[in-house]
């Protein structure tokens, strides 16, 4: 009896199946459960500290909604909120139109060193601390600093421009450390695309432009949705270029939520923080909801 026939025994190839099919639970089941344990326990802490009473000075376990009122009844935390969501906006949109160049170009590049060349120079704003490169932006943003010294050479600007201190400033840097998380997924959609394709549109007669329309840009879209995703919800988040770039003149959700268990007014900053959560959270599933449809249409049309 051979080995395959001995593999063939009944009752040897269900517990086999059962074997590989634990594989894939057993290795991604202990970090789901450490991320859900921890998510789960992170709300529950949020919403019991956002039911609580602030006297001014301590926070007293009385049962009151008044973080709730505070937070929603106050224009001013519209205004923060409305602000933070349109840095997002724009920074998200500002990094898509530099990386899918950039992921593009990369592509393209046939030589090993320079395509190492080009990684280390995407990656350059993860190899150095948020604090480090936002007093870089400060020095160079600056009204005696190197863009203003270069709009003023070149006749651009009559006088120093305000680049730091407002959203401008924010948004540059928010950008640069953010390229990165939008440049890398595009990429690796776009180095998985079957070349194969692209060649038998162009032996069908089609130029570059109508290749990169119809074949390049569709299939690399979802790396694109991932991008963008991905970027956005770090702006969202983001805490230490708004904080030095801003110079408290920026106001976004993650600033007030410090600046709250600072004072240790934890009601208010678990409302601000559940207010972040659920706005992230409805944003993604909206995008989500939309990017299904926007393939099941492209997909109904092909």
């Amino acid at each position: 009896m051979n080995l395959r026939a001995v593999s063939e025994r009944p009752g040897e190839r269900p517990r086999r199946r059962w074997g590989e099919a634990l594989v894939v639970p057993g290795l991604i089941g202990p970090a789901v459960v450490f991320i859900l344990a921890l998510l789960v326990t992170a709300l529950l802490i949020l919403l019991v500290n956002s039911a609580f009473h602030f006297t001014g000075t301590q926070v007293q376990p009385i049962l009151t909604f008044e973080a709730y009122r505070r937070f929603f009844g106050d224009p001013f935390y519209a205004n923060v909120v409305w602000q933070e969501i349109r840095l997002a906006v724009i920074t998200t949109a500002i990094c898509l139109v530099i990386g899918y160049p950039t992921a593009y170009a990369i592509t393209k590049i046939r030589n090993p060193g320079w395509v190492i060349v080009a990684y280390i120079l995407i990656f350059s704003p993860l190899l150095t601390s948020g604090i480090v490169r936002a007093y870089g932006w400060l020095i160079i943003l600056s009204r005696g600093g190197l863009v203003n010294w270069a709009l003023q050479s070149l006749h651009l600007a009559t006088a120093p421009v305000r680049l730091i201190f407002n959203v401008t400033g924010v948004t540059i840097a928010l950008v640069h450390v953010l390229l990165p998380f939008t440049v890398f997924p595009i990429l690796s959609v776009l180095l998985r695309m079957d070349p194969a394709l692209r060649e038998a549109a162009a032996d069908l007669g089609a130029n570059r432009v109508r290749t990169f329309l119809r074949i390049t840009w569709p299939l690399s879209f979802p790396g694109l949705y991932a991008g963008a995703q991905l970027t956005f919800v770090l702006a969202m988040n983001a805490y230490v270029t708004p904080q030095l770039l801003g110079g408290g003149r920026v106001q976004v959700l993650p600033l007030l939520i410090y600046e709250n268990i600072s004072d240790l007014n934890w009601p208010l900053a678990a409302v601000e923080a559940i207010a972040l959560i659920g706005l992230v959270w409805m944003i993604i599933l909206a995008s989500n909801l939309l990017f299904r449809q926007s393939v099941a249409i492209a997909e109904g049309r092909s």
